[in-house]
């Protein structure tokens, strides 16, 4: 299993999650101050932990359910990776953007909302997929996902 000086890498990314949300509740909040470390984060860190989940936890755990029917769990990830797809759309779009100057009134209820559906979508990953990693993936499986979340750890 990954080395005793890190994390084990479901508590990284949970970590991560938790970090992600602590700024998204400062940029509802409407803590101007906020911005650049919001940007900074959700462009690194926060974006790195999607594409860990993407890349290498998703398809570990449908490897985990070789031989049963994945088509829930499949649903799920799936799921998931369209929600970030629109996340990131809707980031890179209208919020970053809003944050990055934009004084129009229109963009706060655009960033609430963002942020809300974040958020959620944080839960989800938190509360349904990332317990189920934990239960569900090998000792191999969190080998390789600890190396990513190594390569993480450079990025905070």
């Amino acid at each position: 299993m990954s080395s005793p000086s890190f994390p084990g890498p479901i508590t990284r990314l949970l970590a991560v999650h938790a970090e992600t949300r602590r700024h998204l509740q400062a940029l509802a909040a409407g803590h101007a101050s906020a911005s650049p470390a919001a940007v900074a984060w959700i462009d690194g860190p926060a974006r790195g932990a999607h594409d860990i989940l993407e890349r290498r936890l998703f398809p570990a755990l449908i490897e985990s359910m070789a031989g049963s029917d994945a088509v829930c769990l499949k649903g799920m990830t799936g799921g998931l990776a369209r929600g970030r797809a629109d996340l990131d759309r809707r980031w890179r779009q209208a919020v970053r953007p809003a944050l990055e100057g934009s004084a129009d009134p229109a963009a706060r209820g655009t960033l609430a909302a963002w942020t809300s559906d974040y958020l959620a979508w944080l839960a989800r990953a938190d509360e349904e997929l990332l317990p189920m990693a934990a239960r569900l993936l090998d000792d191999a499986a969190l080998d390789e996902l600890a190396a990513d979340c190594v390569r993480l750890d450079a990025r905070t």
